[in-house]
């Protein structure tokens, strides 16, 4: 009968810190900073800047294209950081 008790002990203790470690564990890397998100606003204010200017000054198409798609890639890595920062 001992040997179960430290079995169900060791058991015990093994799953209390599996809890912990999962609980501290939580990677804050994931979840974006301020930091992040001010660069990424500040970035995609800056390409749109360059992307007017591309278009009124008549750049090659394959610069404006290449402008367009890094546009939308921060766009939509911001749109991703605000939404994991609202469910922080």
């Amino acid at each position: 009968m001992p040997e179960a008790f430290s079995v169900l002990f060791v058991f015990a203790i093994c799953a209390f810190l599996f809890v912990a470690a999962r609980l501290r564990s939580r990677n804050p890397a994931l979840v974006p900073s301020a930091d992040e998100l001010q660069r990424l606003r500040h970035h995609e204010a800056w390409l749109r800047e360059r992307l007017h200017r591309a278009e009124q000054e008549q750049w090659d198409a394959q610069m404006i294209a290449g402008l367009a798609d890094e546009l939308r890639s921060t766009s939509e890595q911001l749109a991703r950081a605000s939404v994991a920062d609202g469910v922080r």
